[in-house]
């Protein structure tokens, strides 16, 4: 029995030594390849960065609202009799929105016409009776004021008819509305917004130490969620003339033209203010850039000494700037640095590197395995 389990303990021994030098064996081989042969390169495409002379801008985030938008309430209680728009229409200023049932006050109208018409007769007969001191003056006085009630009555009653037939008061769109013919209003009820979209204004803050950077006429440029990256314009108009001590932000107005009905009002916009002052920066694709929790960094592409053809990827910290059109600004590096633009995530320090479009290198000269970098200027 001990013999037999002397004999299993001898076995597992051998076969887990086995593995375990196969293992040793196998991680040796690589090494020893890995020195032979040297990290296999990575392909990649190359960009080289350049200098660029950007406009400042002042970056703030605002909504648009429409230059003349007002909800239009029922000033009086009534019935609706007639709808002559829908949601969404269009009309010019003037144009009929909503008829509210006036025959009482019609019947109301009609009535004190006859009363002015008598208050009218009976104080032309008694003007000529007072002239010829056939009637005294206090009974003139009370003929007087009988008319003058009588014409109030009738301007009354038709402020009232007016208040039920609802115009638009400027020319725009219709917004949604629910209403219905015969459906109750009371007064103050809500019963259609009206917008004009062709032109707006884009309303933002800015922090008061910014106030003495800008004028109006300076042209504002500026993105919506809803359109992605296009870009849209406008012109700076208003300043307002106070800070609010709560935030030390001054309101700020901008024009925007909208002809084509694109932007809507509430609209959410990310902003940028031109200014007139330029600035010079070096400036990268922004797939270049790889962002971590560490911080920016960039991959320079250096070549070996003279008379090899190997590059190899050095890893650079950077501190990013502002985005546009595709290009990031960047500090840390100079103009003309040849860079990595993609496959960051297989990089490492002293990665060997093959440049797949060595087109764009045409006139760079070629850096030393120091910390020199490449000068020249190329675009990508």
């Amino acid at each position: 029995m001990i013999k037999r389990i002397f004999l299993a303990a001898i076995l597992l021994a051998a076969v887990f030594g086995g593995v375990i030098g196969f293992k040793l064996y196998k991680q040796a081989a690589v090494r020893a390849y890995l020195a032979e042969h040297g990290n296999p390169a990575v392909p990649l495409r190359a960009t080289v960065s350049r200098a660029d002379t950007w406009e400042q801008r002042l970056p703030a985030i605002g909504s648009l609202r429409a230059r003349r938008g007002i909800e239009i309430r029922s000033e009086v209680n009534a019935v609706i009799r007639k709808l002559h728009v829908n949601s969404r229409d269009v009309v010019q200023a003037g144009d009929l929105l909503v008829e509210l049932d006036d025959t009482i006050d019609r019947a109301t109208l009609k009535s004190a016409r006859v009363r002015l018409e008598r208050a009218h007769s009976n104080f032309k007969r008694d003007s000529a009776l007072f002239e010829r001191s056939l009637l005294s003056e206090e009974q003139f006085e009370d003929s007087r004021a009988e008319l003058q009630s009588a014409e109030a009555l009738v301007e009354e009653t038709q402020g009232i008819i007016d208040r039920k037939t609802i115009r638009a008061p400027f020319a725009g769109t219709v917004g949604i509305h629910s209403l219905n013919a015969g459906q109750y209003l009371e007064q103050g009820d809500e019963i259609v917004t009206l917008q004009a979209l062709d032109s707006l204004y884009l309303d933002f803050s800015l922090p008061e130490k910014e106030l003495e950077r800008l004028r109006p006429g300076q042209r504002v440029v500026f993105r919506v969620p809803t359109h992605g990256d296009r870009e849209f314009t406008g012109e700076l108009r208003f300043i307002d003339v106070r800070v609010e001590t709560t935030t030390r932000n001054v309101l700020v107005r901008a024009l925007v033209d909208n002809a084509d009905r694109a932007l809507l009002p509430g609209m959410f916009a990310s902003i940028s203010v031109i200014l007139d002052e330029a600035s010079e920066v070096v400036t990268v694709p922004r797939q270049a850039v790889a962002f971590s929790l560490y911080g920016e960094t960039v991959y320079l592409l250096e070549q070996e000494p003279a008379g090899e053809q190997r590059w190899f990827a050095r890893r650079r910290a950077v501190t990013s700037g502002e985005l546009r059109d595709g290009r990031i600004a960047v500090q840390g590096i100079p103009a003309g640095s040849i860079l990595a633009l993609d496959t960051q995530n297989r990089l490492l320090e002293g990665t060997p590197v093959v440049i797949v479009n060595p087109e764009v290198l045409a006139g760079a000269a070629r850096s030393k395995p120091a910390d020199a970098v490449i000068a020249g200027e190329q675009a990508d």
